[in-house]
């Protein structure tokens, strides 16, 4: 497992336009094994902080201390597959053991199984393009976990899957990771994927961003999965006081 603490990080981009400040004086702590969601207004910085973490990009002032285990392995999962489409999927959920040196037979026996877990053995010889968008993303999931990570970045992961795969996925990758106590951070624009999902909500003013306000996700959620949170009569209550904040974010 893994903590982070971030502590007064300020992070500003220059480019040829000029410069101009992404991120300033946030500071949020996350603890071992829990599952924290970023959300906010477009451009406010959630993406910069989770390149920031996996070491993509420096910080400008403050700090960011990551005490993890497996020699500070990170998981980084985003938005699109990026699987290599002239590789199998055997290769593509491998390849992350490859670059990290960390390739072994075993190691491959235990990339197997998690595709055999998320249902996909018979697909260990396909090539991507034969599989649909749900399936990519599983396989992404896969190559992400084959490293053993101690920290999971989850950069909205779902966002362009429709809503009953998206839905599937939640619960998969939220029983995985809880089953494993695998560390995470998931950026969202979907509050309701937020609640269903999180331990607690970091809320994040408009840019540069920084750390308006962060929401313990009731103890009665937490307990179930992503589906059965999301019919809980505590969900809505949830969803309105983030809303509502949020609402409050965007006209001042």
């Amino acid at each position: 497992m893994a903590s982070l603490r971030i502590d007064r990080l300020s992070f500003t981009y220059v480019n040829e336009s000029g410069a101009f400040q992404a991120l300033k004086d946030v500071s949020l702590e996350v603890k071992e094994g829990e599952f924290v969601s970023f959300i906010g207004p477009s451009g406010c910085g959630k993406t910069t902080i989770l390149s920031i973490i996996a070491g993509l990009l420096e910080q400008t002032e403050g700090s960011l201390s990551l005490d993890t285990a497996n020699n500070g392995q990170i998981g980084y999962m985003l938005q699109h597959d990026y699987l290599f489409p002239w590789l199998t999927i055997e290769d593509n959920i491998t390849i992350g053991q490859r670059i990290r040196g960390s390739y072994t037979e075993l190691s491959a026996k235990k990339a197997l199984r998690w595709l055999n877990r998320f249902g996909l053995s018979d697909k260990r010889h396909e090539r991507p393009q034969a599989l649909s968008g749900g399936m990519r993303q599983r396989v992404a999931l896969v190559r992400m976990l084959a490293t053993d990570p101690s920290l999971l970045l989850l950069d909205e992961p779902f966002s362009a899957l429709d809503q009953q795969t998206k839905l599937k996925l939640e619960e998969l990758v939220f029983k995985t990771l809880k089953s494993e106590q695998k560390t995470a951070i998931l950026v969202t624009h979907d509050i309701g994927e937020a609640i269903a999902m999180s331990d607690r909500i970091v809320l994040f003013t408009q840019k540069p961003g920084r750390v308006a306000q962060i929401f313990s996700v009731p103890q009665a959620l937490r307990q179930l999965s992503p589906f059965e949170a999301r019919n809980h009569p505590e969900f809505n209550n949830q969803f309105q006081l983030i809303w509502k904040e949020l609402e409050r974010l965007d006209t001042t």
